[in-house]
């Protein structure tokens, strides 16, 4: 919970708080890998509290819709080494 507290200080500071969240978003979920992954522990440490486990789910949903725009495919890391290589 902590980890949260820390989030929450942080976007309360930020000069661009929409901004803040959508960073935070993109580097919580780089891919729906992650995000199966994320969701899949947070069902097994909170599974038997349904309640902080609903709320931490509907939390990252959110983040998910955000990140998802801009995830990091195969295609583009090639491209981008391809552009890194080339230069």
């Amino acid at each position: 919970m902590q980890n949260y507290k820390e989030r929450i200080k942080k976007l309360r500071q930020a000069e661009e708080p929409q901004e803040y969240v959508l960073k935070l978003a993109i580097t919580i979920f780089p891919n729906k890998d992650k995000y199966d992954k994320i969701i899949g522990n947070y069902k097994s440490w909170y599974g038997q509290n349904p309640k902080i486990l609903n709320s931490i789910i509907e939390l990252y949903k959110l983040y998910y819709k955000l990140a998802k725009d801009y995830f990091i495919t195969e295609d583009k890391v090639d491209e981008e080494a391809k552009d890194f290589l080339n230069s």
